[in-house]
């Protein structure tokens, strides 16, 4: 019972604070999902020394956060050289296992871009999605916010009705060898809500976008799901059963934004080609 409400209350704050990002101001959401990506990038860099890998951890985080705050240079005309000093570090990367006493110094370079590609480079898509669609950097209350909440809406429905009906029906795992609690009925339970819900916002608040709407809904399903798989499969790899600690009753932010790093990027895609 003490572990139920945790988790709900983590979870309420977690909604909160994605509602805080999303309808305050851009600083406010530049700031909420920078610092998540961060504790991400971090959880997945924490991890990796059960398997006796290191990283540069300042050069990987300076890298980290200056990929993600390009998107405000460019599209806000900002009169600092970021891309180059990202380029620098990208390179310092490479240069600094020179003076280094390692016998695997690619080892450390592949997982600290690894680390950056997989969580660093979908935040900030998300940011520049974000840019992009919106006039005023102090404020960030935009239909963009509306789309970017149904990204997040349509991952934890997925979520959500993927674990009950795989609870009450699932019979046939999806993916035994990664995670042998998620089974073919939980997926298609999980897809068919999701786009129950898609039509009905989209058919209320969205009319003529109803096909567009559950299209991206569907990406998203398949996304989130291969999204929390892969994670899955990393915490196999490296032998822990949770990602972190910080988000009691979740586990860590790792955990937590596993589906939505991996249905960003199909989000933003879909949306440049489809608007």
């Amino acid at each position: 019972m003490k572990n139920f409400i945790l988790r709900v209350i983590t979870g309420a704050a977690y909604v909160a604070a994605i509602f805080a990002a999303l309808f305050t101001t851009m600083p406010v959401f530049f700031a909420v999902f920078g610092i998540i990506m961060l504790f991400a990038l971090n959880e997945f860099y924490k991890n990796l020394k059960v398997k006796d890998i290191t990283v540069d951890l300042v050069l990987s985080n300076a890298l980290a956060v200056g990929i993600y705050l390009l998107p405000i240079v460019k599209f806000y005309s900002i009169e600092f050289p970021l891309l180059s000093i990202v380029i620098v570090l990208a390179l310092a990367l490479f240069a600094i296992e020179l003076f280094r006493n390692d016998e695997q110094p690619f080892q450390r370079i592949a997982f600290s871009l690894c680390g950056i590609i997989y969580v660093c480079v979908p935040f900030s898509l998300l940011a520049l999605y974000k840019v992009e669609n919106s006039v005023d950097f102090f404020c960030t209350f935009a239909p963009s916010s509306y789309m970017i909440l149904l990204l997040f809406a349509f991952t934890w429905i997925n979520d959500t009705f993927a674990y009950l009906t795989g609870m009450l029906l699932g019979k046939h795992p999806l993916c035994p060898k990664i995670s042998p609690k998620k089974t073919i009925e939980g997926f298609a339970g999980g897809c068919f809500f999701t786009i129950v819900c898609a039509a009905v916002i989209a058919y209320v608040y969205m009319e003529g976008m109803e096909l567009h709407i559950v299209g991206l809904a569907v990406l998203i399903v398949i996304a989130s799901t291969l999204g929390d798989m892969v994670e899955s499969r990393f915490k196999r790899w490296v032998g822990v059963k949770d990602s972190g600690k910080m988000l009691p009753g979740h586990g860590g932010f790792l955990d937590r934004f596993d589906s939505v790093i991996f249905s960003i990027p199909i989000f933003f895609a879909y949306l440049q080609i489809f608007g």
